[in-house]
């Protein structure tokens, strides 16, 4: 039997959900959304859950979560560097650069 993989849970009480992702949600998005593209592409899966933020929002708990499938991996990683470079985070660059050329030698 394996163990589910536990993942992040960020409790963000009633700050906008859309805020908080667009803005200072990213710093901690973006790395959980890179290790779970890693995961997606070395384990070859098809999809997997990185995130969960939960929220209230009038007065009620929500919870979102935040994956990475394999159709649109191409995509995230395009985001994060884009956000790294402007964050001028040079190592998850690096580890973006090397997924790409992961991509590129199989074919997927």
């Amino acid at each position: 039997m394996t163990e589910e993989k536990r993942i992040l849970t960020i409790h963000i009480g009633d700050t906008d959900i859309y805020e908080w992702t667009m803005g200072e949600g990213k710093r901690t998005l973006m790395p959980e959304l890179l290790v779970g593209c890693e995961e997606l592409l070395y384990n070859d899966l098809d999809e997997v859950k990185c995130v969960r933020v939960e929220a209230q929002i009038r007065k009620q708990k929500k919870a979102f979560d935040f994956s990475v499938q394999r159709k649109s991996v191409e995509d995230t990683l395009d985001k994060i560097l884009q956000w790294a470079l402007y964050e001028e985070e040079y190592e998850i660059c690096e580890r973006v650069k090397k997924l790409n050329e992961y991509l590129e030698n199989n074919q997927f």
